[in-house]
């Protein structure tokens, strides 16, 4: 059994909690149906014994299938294709990788993002309260696939493989991943609660300081040097009201997860990321004994996806579909784009256009080539970095 409608109606409909009363009616009847026996003499002992050992066993059954029907349970390794286990490999992995951060907090409000073009400027990090990602348990549902999910304050989206679901209020609403709307972007904080290990530590600053940035001699006791850190913040929103607002530390997993669920990263952003990862590794390399989250097999591979995300975003752009577009939208768009650009339908042109034409067109072949590529590479369940 997958999630249907009729199977989520079935979870928000369960019995939250055991029936005391038929258990305590079976289990008193058997109780005074065996001392009548016993008291008129219609049994003899060993048979009221019989008679109690029944009851038991009927007050067991009774409780276990109360319990059965607390819980509704999926099954996905029938059912589920090879495409859909990719796809969910792919989100379950994104998911991975952001539970691996040093710290994931959940913010109050939705920071704001700093204007494009203009220097921002480190602030205090708003209220905020710490995450939990990671193996949640489901309340009311078992499935046989291992589900990730992302707790924050009131609100948890747990990630299945035919999409989300929000629990909230002990009630579970379905979210496509069509519907799921993420965003990314980064923004300098003051520090000044423990330092994650992969943080990424931009500058340091004198808590009081003069207009030129050195320490005000008037606090020679109490003024310590705070690190600025650049942190990832995540906005995922949805139906029903989903709404999160979400710090990490490990910016590398933040843009993976990001653009594992359809965000499109700043090109910036993700030079700037991988370039911090190849810097953290240098300075591990020299100091060994200095702690790094990324120093596991999955964050070795940040940059390697952080550079395959970047160059199929620059292939989809190439040929003007979206990030999730079928394998049928991807064919069109390019069979139209050819049609524009083939050098048979430019040969009467001037030599200039002629050129810029099969200029496109090779980035064109380049772009679906790649997408294509990407394409097998998930159904044959591996990744290519290349």
């Amino acid at each position: 059994m997958m999630l249907t409608n009729r199977t989520l109606a079935r979870i928000n409909n369960r019995p939250r909690e055991v029936g005391r009363l038929p258990l305590l009616a079976a289990g008193g009847g058997t109780l005074i149906l065996a001392a009548l026996l016993y008291v008129f003499g219609v049994l003899p002992y060993f048979a009221v014994l019989v008679v109690l050992g029944g009851g038991a066993l009927l007050v067991l059954l009774m409780y276990r299938t109360q319990r059965a029907k607390m819980s509704v349970s999926l099954s996905y390794k029938r059912y589920l294709d090879h495409e859909g286990w990719a796809r969910f490999s792919e989100v379950r992995e994104a998911v991975e990788g952001l539970a691996s951060s040093g710290k994931v907090w959940s913010f109050a409000g939705r920071v704001k993002r700093p204007r494009e073009g203009k220097a921002q400027g480190p602030v205090p990090p708003p209220e905020r309260e710490e995450a939990r990602v990671g193996l949640l348990a489901t309340p009311g549902i078992k499935a046989d696939a291992p589900v990730w999910g992302i707790e924050a304050g009131k609100q948890t989206i747990f990630f299945f493989p035919e999409g989300a679901l929000l629990y909230r209020d002990d009630r579970y609403e379905p979210v496509s991943y069509n519907a799921l709307e993420v965003a990314f972007f980064s923004r300098r904080f003051f520090e000044e609660e423990d330092l994650p290990d992969d943080a990424d530590v931009v500058e340091t600053v004198w808590r009081f300081s003069r207009p030129d940035g050195s320490p005000d001699p008037r606090y020679k006791h109490n003024n310590a040097e705070i690190p600025v850190v650049l942190y990832g913040l995540l906005d995922v929103s949805g139906p029903f009201g989903l709404s999160m607002h979400l710090g990490v530390s490990n910016r590398q997993a933040a843009i993976r997860f990001a653009m594992t669920l359809g965000a499109e990263i700043p090109l910036e952003e993700l030079k700037e990321a991988t370039a911090g990862h190849h810097e953290e590794r240098r300075r591990t390399e020299k100091d060994p004994g200095r702690p790094s989250s990324k120093e596991g097999g999955e964050g070795r591979r940040y940059p390697e996806v952080l550079e395959r995300e970047a160059r199929l975003a620059t292939a989809r752009r190439a040929l003007g579909v979206r990030k999730g577009a079928s394998p049928e939208e991807i064919s069109a768009a390019y069979r139209k784009l050819a049609r524009t650009y083939h050098p048979d339908k430019v040969s009467s042109l001037e030599p200039e256009l002629r050129e810029q034409s099969e200029q496109r067109m090779k980035e064109i072949n380049a772009a679906y080539a790649l997408i294509k590529r990407q394409g097998k590479d998930l159904a044959s369940g591996g990744v290519r970095t290349g």
